[in-house]
C-alpha cells in the first residue's frame, strides 16, 4: 500500500441532507376546492355577441363554404392538368439549372 491509499474512501459520494443543496419537497394536497358564486355564473351566461360579431362570423362561414365548393368542383386530375399547363407556360429561366456533365 502507498501512503495515498490510507485516506481514500471507496464507494459512492454521500451528501449531507442538512445542507442547502437539498430542499424539502412540500406535499400538496390533491383536493382543490373551487367555490363558485352565483354571480360569476350569471355574468358568464349574460354575455352575448354584438351585431358586428354575428355578422363577422356569418361572413367567415360564407367564405369557408365558397372555398370548399371551389376545391370540390374540380377533380384531382383536372387540378394536375392545370398545374402542368402553368409549368409549360412559365419561361425557361424559372427552371432548375442543370448541374454536372451532360
Amino acid at each position: 500500500m502507498s501512503e495515498y491509499d490510507s485516506g481514500v474512501v471507496h464507494g459512492s459520494l454521500k451528501l449531507k441532507k442538512d445542507s442547502k443543496l437539498f430542499k424539502k419537497k412540500s406535499k400538496k394536497s390533491k383536493k382543490h376546492h373551487h367555490k363558485k358564486s352565483k354571480e360569476s355564473d350569471s355574468v358568464v351566461q349574460g354575455v352575448t355577441q354584438t351585431e358586428a360579431e354575428k355578422k363577422f362570423e356569418q361572413v367567415q362561414r360564407n367564405r369557408q363554404k365558397e372555398r370548399i365548393e371551389k376545391l370540390a368542383s374540380k377533380s384531382h386530375s383536372e387540378r394536375v392538368r392545370e398545374f402542368n399547363k402553368k409549368l409549360e407556360q412559365a419561361p425557361e429561366h424559372n427552371e432548375m439549372p442543370k448541374v454536372g456533365p451532360g
